[in-house]
């Protein structure tokens, strides 16, 4: 098992590598969808890093790994990023991939009752707290003049929620893919409120700040290489289905799905998106769901340009 003290001991070993390596060895932190689940089937990053892949559930604990410097690079919605960074963690964002929202949704069992956003008062709403499903979840109540504390909010890991989902004992749960197009598909789960225009914003690639400090190169490099694979992917949506199904264990119908509507666009860092993820950071302060004020210009590396 990984401790927090194995974790730091693994991180020092990291960047102890010598920084004339022609392919730096980066371990690098990825879910069961998205962007680097493909570079990691294709083999894309083969050229430019000895890479070491590691599987997370979901954004916060792949952060928490990254700020003790257990993973060097790994992607996020945009949420886990400000949670992570008002707990004071030892991260930067590298590069952002916009996104337009279809790949989230609040869900409800098939046969509910529940209409709209105001009919969520006093249910219970499954999310996992500081992922980017709490943040859209906040964004759903507010545009019906509710607060999270209008809902009897249930802390639960996507694969614990799908469990709970299953047995009937959430009346909502907030999710994205692939998570969610396995419930559309195997659960005949309905859509309460789709992501658009609501969950839509960035998610981010992010690095131990260390690590970027000390291999600027290397993370050029593996952002370089993730734009191809980004360009491959937009361009080949049916294939990209087959692999997301051999690659997560997921059916056809499902991975169709998800790749149907994965954002896969790689983009360098802009003032504009530092913006909206300031905004973001400010609205999780107001609402009380971070402990300080996060200034996310001073955890951006602009080290690549795209």
């Amino acid at each position: 098992m990984l401790t927090r003290r194995s974790l730091i001991a693994a991180g020092a070993a990291s960047l102890a590598l010598p920084a004339c390596t022609s392919r730096p060895g980066v371990r690098i932190g990825y879910q069961s969808n998205g962007l680097l689940l493909i570079a990691k089937q294709r083999g894309d990053l083969d050229a430019v890093a000895r890479a070491e892949w590691r599987g997370f559930a979901s954004g916060p604990p792949l952060l928490e790994a990254m700020s003790v410097g257990g993973v060097d690079l790994g992607g996020t919605g945009d949420t886990p990023p400000v949670v992570a960074q008002s707990q004071g963690a030892n991260l930067v964002l590298v590069a952002a991939q916009p996104v337009a929202g279809a790949a989230a949704a609040i869900l409800v069992p098939a046969g509910s009752p529940l209409a709209g956003p105001a009919s969520l008062r006093g249910r219970r709403v499954a999310f996992l707290r500081g992922s980017s499903a709490q943040g859209f979840v906040t964004g759903v109540l507010r545009s019906a003049g509710l607060t999270l504390g209008d809902i009897e909010a249930i802390n639960l890991a996507p694969g614990d929620a799908a469990a709970a989902f299953a047995r009937g004992s959430l009346d909502a749960w907030a999710v994205w893919d692939p998570w969610f197009a396995t419930a559309e598909v195997e659960l005949k789960a309905r859509v309460l409120v789709g992501g658009r225009p609501l969950a839509a914003g960035n998610s981010f690639l992010l690095a131990n700040r260390d690590f970027a400090v000390q291999q600027p190169d290397a993370v050029r490099s593996i952002l370089d290489a993730l734009k191809r694979t980004a360009a491959w992917a937009s361009g080949n949506r049916p294939a990209l289905g087959a692999m997301i199904a051999s690659a997560a264990g997921l059916s056809p119908a499902v991975a169709a799905r998800v790749a149907a509507r994965q954002d896969l666009a790689l983009a360098p860092l802009t003032p504009a998106i530092v913006e909206q993820e300031q905004a973001l950071a400010d609205a999780l302060l107001e609402q009380g769901l971070i402990p300080a004020r996060v200034e996310v210009a001073k955890s951006v590396w602009n080290g690549w340009r795209g």
